[in-house]
């Protein structure tokens, strides 16, 4: 059976500017103008980090005129600052200039180093990169913020939106050696035409698997419905390995599961690259997508920068799975100088949920400070607690009837530091989604299919739609797009793994669910 070819990025072509070595020219006070490869500087002669890579700061944008006045070491030094400080115009019009002058090959490298700086950003930055770029005034940059969006953005239809390119931007430096490295590789990259599901119909998981495998229907149903779609029985893990022969022999060139993580350990010899499984079980030769494969932690540490924060509270229980969440949140945030974070627990059987709330505030030392403040007059004081108020965000780590317990203790301690919880708020029913003004305010990472869910009943409904889009779009994924319409997230391919970027949710006033901007 004929398998399809995944796509592996260009060798990387290493051009990093802080290691760029000079050669000098003895009598030459200005590198000669002829086809060369791109400056190299000793080390010697690199610049320190007490001292400014150029005397004076590239201007907002860099015009033609004042390019062509500096020497190529000169170039070489502004490419590396503007890199640095991710001023992408800058940084692509000063290669642009040496790239006028560079060899064949020089200008390959050249090409590979604007794309790999501006590619190889968090989701969220490609996307501010490529609106940056498509508005500023030079045509050059503009190429680049197309590129950069049809590469980095939704992966659907990846291959007429690049032959759109191939005809609209023909004269872009990136048609000479770049991109013919990339539409050569999609050429050979066909969707699937056969996908073999292998799901657990028995067993404890059967419910889920049901669910995955309903989810994987109506987005097939939605399809062009080309894709032929069998379903098979993992839940016997000795015959694993017969099944995923089985299905092979019957045509199967794409494989959607297993789903538990012994099952997928079976096939790690297959090597078969043509597969998808529904777990995470850390290396394997396959792509992997697990149900909880979002780095929330990663988001909401994103979304606390943005907001300035610097000191935050975290609140959680004592069972393993939330104080692993809870330490994680910690200790991500201490990482940037200036950070601080304080972490309080309670216990998860009986827990009282006002203490908890005061232990992380210090209502305590509030207390002690009123009983000696009355000692020592004498005199019986009115009284109300003044717990610290210096948290920029308290991030609470439980469900939502624990959540809806804690909320009005917010009001008691006249505390207005914003609320934050984790994907457990998400609603698990889609079609049903209940008002929850006990909630309201709070600030939490879900699912997009919350809104929109459509036809789709459960989470793991969704979970299989995403699936089903995955492997008819990972040819596509592998260039390093995203699925901008994945129902639990926008999905994107990293190190042979799905991640999900969830969307940030809120309960308003009334206790309606509604979206927030990160």
């Amino acid at each position: 059976m004929k398998k399809t070819m995944s796509f592996y990025p260009l060798q990387h072509l290493a051009l990093s500017c802080s290691l760029i070595t000079f050669i000098a020219l003895s009598g030459c006070s200005t590198p000669p103008k002829h086809p060369k490869e791109p400056l190299k500087i000793p080390a010697s002669q690199q610049p320190n980090n007490s001292v400014e890579l150029l005397k004076s700061t590239p201007p907002p944008q860099l015009k033609a005129e004042e390019l062509e006045t500096l020497s190529d070491i000169e170039l070489e030094l502004q490419t590396a600052k503007a890199q640095q400080q991710a001023e992408w115009p800058n940084f692509i019009l000063l290669n642009h200039q040496l790239w006028q002058t560079a060899s064949d090959s020089g200008q390959a490298q050249i090409e590979q180093r604007i794309w790999d700086a501006i590619s190889q950003q968090p989701l969220a930055d490609i996307k501010t990169t490529i609106q940056t770029l498509k508005q500023h005034p030079n045509t050059s940059v503009q190429q680049w913020g197309e590129l950069l969006a049809i590469l980095k953005g939704p992966a659907e239809n990846l291959h007429k939106k690049l032959e759109h390119l191939n005809n609209s931007d023909s004269d872009a430096i990136y048609m000479r050696h770049l991109l013919p490295g990339f539409t050569m590789q999609n050429i050979y990259a066909p969707p699937p035409k056969q996908i073999a599901v292998l799901l657990p119909f028995e067993g404890k998981y059967e419910q889920v698997a049901n669910q995955i495998k309903t989810g994987i229907m109506k987005a097939f149903m939605t399809s062009d419905q080309r894709t032929i779609l069998k379903f098979y029985n993992s839940g016997a893990l000795d015959d694993i390995e017969e099944t995923y022969q089985q299905a092979k022999l019957e045509g199967a060139d794409f494989v959607i599961g297993p789903l538990r993580k012994e099952a997928i350990e079976r096939l790690l010899t297959t090597a078969d690259e043509n597969v998808l499984a529904l777990n995470n079980i850390g290396y394997a030769p396959f792509t992997q997508f697990s149900y909880k494969s979002a780095n929330e932690i990663s988001q909401l540490i994103r979304h606390f920068t943005a907001q300035n924060y610097q000191n935050i509270g975290i609140l959680s229980s004592d069972t393993g799975a939330n104080i692993k969440t809870a330490q994680a949140i910690k200790s991500a945030w201490l990482q940037t100088q200036g950070h601080s974070a304080v972490l309080s627990t309670y216990p998860n059987h009986k827990p009282k949920l006002r203490k908890a709330l005061g232990d992380l505030i210090n209502e305590e030392s509030s207390t002690e400070r009123y009983n000696t403040l009355r000692w020592a007059t004498g005199h019986k004081l009115k009284f109300f607690p003044r717990p610290r108020q210096d948290f920029d965000a308290i991030v609470i780590i439980d469900n939502s009837a624990r959540m809806a317990v804690f909320k009005p203790q917010f009001a008691f301690f006249e505390l207005n530091t914003p609320i934050y919880g984790t994907s457990q708020l998400s609603p698990k029913k889609l079609q049903h989604i209940p008002v929850n003004r006990d909630l309201a305010g709070v600030k939490f990472l879900a699912y997009p299919v919350v809104f929109q869910p459509n036809n789709l009943s459960s989470n793991f409904e969704a979970f299989g739609w995403d699936s089903f889009q995955v492997a008819t779009q990972l040819h596509n994924l592998r260039f390093g797009g995203y699925l901008a319409q994945g129902k639990t997230g926008e999905l994107t391919l990293e190190d042979q793994q799905i991640k999900q970027n969830l969307i940030w949710v809120t309960y308003d006033k009334k206790g309606r669910l509604v979206p927030l901007t990160e």
